[in-house]
């Protein structure tokens, strides 16, 4: 089974379910990623990095570069219609295929799973013959995305003698009453949160005290944007009788100076892990931080960068189920922090998602409806 995930963590992770429930099914089981291929590894799978000089940031900064009409229009839009990304989730890829066609052709698989946004993921199945599996990674509809991002891709389609098919199945992250009135596009299943290992000490972190935040903004987004965007965050933490972790990753936090009495910093942790003691979370908007959160049972506050409209489908899956708020960076002050402490009713909409969600199929149920589905 060959998982192909593009370079980021909020991709790579959700797959890692899957990944490990073929491999306890006897199943061998590698990972195709770039940018992260050590995180990969780190859950105990084997990966090949097939883009070693990969930079997402330097992608990104390329697109915004040749593409000065995409940057200033399509990617400031508040509702966003993914064909019209093709461009940018190509660039995205482009870099992937040349090492990911290589593999291919040297491990024979005879499944692939791909995540949302890996359409080279469906470019490896056709040129191994084989079927595709798409795991989604919000509430985006694929619709045309994939022949948009193709597009832009066909002089290595040519070269590699591939075609676009179409999945044979797809499986879902979100639960139904996320998806609000859009409709599914495969199956359901649990979300079981992963976010790497973690040694917690000699016990289990105590429950705090008195409220507990984590603040976290993905992997992207503040390399993409800068880490100033969270400065209005902290700003407003200090104001407020609570206490705040600020998780953001391996990113140098210096220039944010000094942070108020009541934030504490800490380096890499899996967010599981974090939001096991938390009264609530506020981030960037990730599909999978937004499940992770209502595994935890808890409120989120979505304050991407105002710049950040990717993630618009997430903002109002999560506002209009009222499971949490919905604001940009630059306007999170301290009256919403305290809101989004406080509103019982967010937690207790927070609790009913999570009863949804762990009703669902488990990743162990689905391998099985997998392996049937391309064995019939």
């Amino acid at each position: 089974m060959l998982f192909v995930s593009s370079p980021g963590i909020g991709h790579l992770f959700p797959l890692i379910q899957l990944a490990w429930g073929f491999r306890t099914a006897g199943h061998d089981v590698l990972i195709a990623v770039a940018e992260h291929a050590d995180r990969a590894a780190a859950a105990g799978l084997e990966v090949v990095d097939v883009a070693p000089d990969y930079s997402a940031v330097k992608v990104f900064e390329q697109v915004a570069k040749d593409n000065p009409r995409f940057a200033e229009t399509v990617a400031t839009r508040p509702a966003i219609d993914l064909e019209e990304w093709g461009v940018q989730i190509a660039a995205v890829n482009r870099p992937l295929v040349d090492g990911t066609m290589a593999l291919v052709d040297d491990y024979r698989p005879d499944l692939v799973v791909y995540e949302q946004g890996a359409t080279v993921g469906l470019l490896a199945a056709d040129r191994a013959g084989v079927p595709a599996v798409q795991r989604n990674q919000s509430a985006w509809r694929t619709r045309g995305m994939h022949r948009s991002i193709a597009s832009f891709l066909t002089d290595l389609m040519d070269k590699h003698q591939v075609s676009l098919p179409e999945p044979v199945a797809t499986i879902e992250s979100f639960p139904p009453s996320l998806l609000l009135e859009a409709e599914p596009e495969g199956w359901f299943m649990r979300w079981v949160p992963y976010g790497g290992g973690a040694v917690l000490g000699d016990r289990l972190p105590p429950v705090p005290a008195r409220p507990e935040v984590a603040i976290t903004m993905g992997t992207i987004e503040l390399q993409a944007f800068g880490i100033g965007a969270v400065e209005p965050i902290i700003a407003a933490a200090g104001e407020v009788d609570a206490d705040f972790v600020l998780a953001l990753g391996d990113l140098d936090i210096s220039p944010l100076g000094t942070l108020p009495r009541n934030v504490r910093a800490v380096g890499w942790t899996p967010l599981h892990t974090l939001l096991r003691t938390c009264t609530a979370v506020v981030h960037h908007g990730g599909g999978g931080t937004v499940m992770t959160a209502i595994d935890a049972g808890i409120p989120q506050l979505l304050a991407p960068d105002p710049r950040d409209q990717f993630q618009h489908t997430a903002r109002e899956a999560v506002s209009r189920r009222g499971i949490g708020l919905v604001s940009t960076s630059d306007k999170v002050d301290a009256d919403l922090l305290r809101r989004l402490i406080g509103d019982e009713s967010l937690r207790t909409a927070a609790r009913e998602v999570r009863e949804e969600m762990v009703a669902l199929p488990t990743p162990a149920e689905t391998v099985r409806r997998i392996v049937e589905r391309i064995s019939g």
